[in-house]
């Protein structure tokens, strides 16, 4: 059965002028031959103002400075709140761009990461190792999940996901799901931070959304657990549909403890630069093989069949949400969400949903979780 919709994206895209999107496009909408050699392509996105600024502004100045082992505390870790200086805005951008196949800084980074293994499976920042050596062997362990998930996903989608690491580091992973397929912090940890549940489970989703496909028999029952759960805590409403929206709109956790109110509490300073991206979180459902007939997703799916505009593209229904961002940072338009805040990336995001929503509706029929 023909996808319309995705085609007439397919017309869009090919015409557009952003490297990484094109790029994207090429390997995931089946259609290469549309947008020429992908060799060619990812030269393209390698030369990109935008990649090479990430490249030389993030990348090299944390490679270098941990090299030369100026790096202290939290500030020699790969992951990080804070917004512009930590080495995961860099590694994010760089996916989002298309540039994953890794320099000396890159590799270096990289093989850091793969050096602060443990034998069980888990992996850990610089800065945590007196921590990792207190809780080893425990069931504390867990409090390693974000670091193993987000290691995970970046040594897969920078090339080194044939490393018997990466292989011990998901048998770890799985220890920790819990019954209904998410996974969580400690309980103090949830009443303090409501949302810590939903950036756990995206980060172990994420790394789940990088495996090939030899490798998801393996972990076939755990990633089925983990597309319900996901699609079970995601766009909780569809009353104002838009790509990008100044609200979470995720789902209360079922397993609580939760308060009474519209959506989780947030520092007031958060909110006034908080930006969600709907269609980030909807694809990493479909990409992790959730129904797209699930209560919570179907809405969203149909959203973006009925709202393509007629050259075949999505917009962002807010265009003055790409300054939020500059304004909340000053390196903002480097970071991958300002890719996503553009016209071409959303459209590139619409067509990847409905196509694998197509494709899994074509596999097979919709399954029990399409019902409340």
């Amino acid at each position: 059965m023909t996808n319309t919709p995705v085609l007439h994206a397919l017309d869009f895209l090919v015409g557009c002028h952003t490297p990484s999107v094109r790029l994207h496009a090429a390997r995931s909408l089946g259609s290469p031959r549309r947008f020429g050699p992908i060799g060619l392509l990812r030269d393209e996105a390698e030369r990109d103002m935008f990649a090479r600024d990430v490249h030389e502004l993030f990348l090299l100045p944390y490679a270098e400075a941990w090299r030369t082992d100026r790096l202290r505390g939290a500030a020699a870790g790969v992951l990080g709140s804070v917004l512009s200086c930590n080495c995961s805005v860099a590694l994010d951008a760089l996916l989002a761009r298309g540039c994953t196949e890794p320099g000396p800084a890159l590799r270096s980074v990289l093989e850091g990461m793969l050096a602060r293994q443990r034998p069980g499976g888990f992996f850990y920042e610089p800065h945590q190792e007196a921590r990792m050596t207190k809780v080893e062997g425990t069931q504390r362990e867990s409090e390693f999940v974000d670091v193993t998930a987000a290691y995970l996903r970046y040594l897969i989608a920078f090339g080194y996901g044939k490393e018997e690491g990466v292989r011990t580091g998901f048998d770890w992973l799985v220890r920790f799901q819990d019954r209904d397929g998410a996974w969580r912090p400690a309980a103090r940890q949830a009443v303090t931070d409501e949302t810590r549940s939903y950036l756990r489970t995206r980060r172990v989703a994420q790394a789940f959304a990088e495996l090939p496909s030899p490798s998801l028999k393996r972990w076939g029952s755990t990633r089925r657990k983990l597309s319900s759960a996901w699609a079970s805590r995601i766009l909780e409403s569809c009353d104002a549909p838009d790509a990008v929206t100044t609200e979470l709109n995720i789902c209360a956790d079922p397993r609580g403890p939760h308060r009474i109110g519209a959506g989780p509490d947030l520092p007031e300073a958060l909110q006034s630069r908080l930006l969600y991206f709907p269609l980030e979180d909807l694809w990493l459902a479909m990409a992790i093989g959730a129904s797209p007939e699930h209560r919570n997703l179907e809405p969203w799916v149909q959203w973006l069949r009925d709202t393509q505009l007629a050259d075949g593209s999505w917009r962002l229904g807010n265009p003055g949400l790409r300054e939020r961002l500059l304004r909340s940072d000053p390196n903002g338009r480097l970071r991958a969400e300002a890719l996503h805040l553009t016209d071409d990336w959303i459209t590139l995001r619409g067509a990847q949903i409905l196509r694998l929503a197509g494709r899994r509706a074509a596999a097979k029929p919709a399954t029990s979780d399409a019902v409340a």
